[in-house]
């Protein structure tokens, strides 16, 4: 009972209690929807999917609930998965105009549901990489939340295409990224290796997840490419995230 209690906490801190205590039994049964009547939304799960996971990463470990001294305006989920992240950043920070990228198809029509009726959200069925290339999506662990990106040449059977932060930033016309979320399943690896050093001073706040079971040395090559920007720094880490400040664009807590 302490330990339902806890949790039942836990989560309150995005919502009333009651929904609170909904979703917690919507966690306990997989239920695929509930309705949040101080929110006025529905959150959808699928069954036996990494989706009730996803959600207690977000919500209940907090992985990206960190105080920062700034009103973040500009916003990149690179990996939105389930839409649960964007989700929580428009909890947080409701004015903020958020680009959701997700490479599945399945995953994009989840994300749509559970960020129905919010302003400023652009959901965009493209993978986060170093250029503009082409890929196939392959999901090796036979999971919702761990699909990966193959390259292939643009003559080639290809199920996605890549955009870059500088495109990004130049479509959105942004002069910051005041957030940038990276869950991209061993992707950081090849976007910290080239083409990076236009972009990445103009980040304030990095939450990354770096892969290297999945693919060798993508922490030693986020760390490597961030310290050539001496104004960075390792705030902290949540749950294997990663949480860098950029001490030029914001002050430290």
């Amino acid at each position: 009972m302490l330990t339902q209690l806890k949790l039942i906490k836990t989560i309150k801190g995005n919502f009333s209690f009651w929904e609170a205590i909904k979703l917690f039994k919507a966690l306990k049964n997989e239920t695929e929807e509930v309705y949040l009547p101080k929110r006025k939304r529905t959150l959808y799960f699928r069954k036996n999917t990494k989706d009730f996971e996803t959600f207690e990463e977000v919500f209940v470990s907090k992985i990206y609930d960190v105080i920062l001294t700034f009103e973040p305006k500009t916003i990149i989920d690179a990996g939105a998965n389930t839409g649960f992240s964007s989700l929580f950043f428009k909890f947080q920070y409701p004015e903020a105009n958020i680009v959701a990228l997700e490479i599945d198809k399945e995953n994009i029509n989840m994300i749509a549901k559970n960020l129905k009726g919010f302003e400023g959200v652009d959901i965009m069925e493209r993978g986060l990489f170093s250029e503009h290339s082409f890929f196939k999506v392959e999901d090796p662990y036979n999971a919702t939340n761990s699909f990966v990106m193959k390259k292939v040449n643009k003559d080639q059977d290809y199920d996605i295409e890549s955009i870059t932060i500088d495109q990004i930033m130049e479509q959105k016309q942004w002069d910051t990224v005041d957030i940038l979320k990276i869950d991209i399943e061993g992707s950081e690896k090849e976007l910290f290796e080239s083409n990076y050093q236009s972009w990445l001073p103009k980040v304030k706040v990095i939450y990354i997840e770096t892969h290297d079971r999945m693919i060798t040395k993508c922490a030693y090559t986020v760390i490597n490419a961030i310290n050539q920007f001496d104004d960075f720094i390792l705030y902290t880490t949540t749950e294997g995230t990663l949480i860098f400040f950029n001490k030029a664009l914001m002050r430290i807590p």
